[in-house]
């Protein structure tokens, strides 16, 4: 395995943690901002998705790169 791809997976594993409790986050969001879950609820929503993409990028780049 190169080390680009230990990045990648370090990164993957990272986005996906971050996944989940900014899922958590957006729903106690909801619950106690019921007239703004539109606004909030959408951008943490776009977080969540970018950062999946993100994270395994950037450690592919960084692993590649340090090591």
């Amino acid at each position: 395995m190169s080390m680009g791809l230990i990045g990648a997976l370090i990164g993957l594993a990272i986005g996906i943690a971050d996944y989940f409790v900014l899922g958590l986050i957006r729903d106690r969001f909801r619950e106690q901002r019921p007239t703004e879950r539109v606004g909030g609820g959408l951008i943490i929503e776009i977080v969540r998705i970018s950062q999946l993409i993100f994270f395994p990028i950037a450690g592919w780049y960084v692993e590649a790169y340090v090591f």
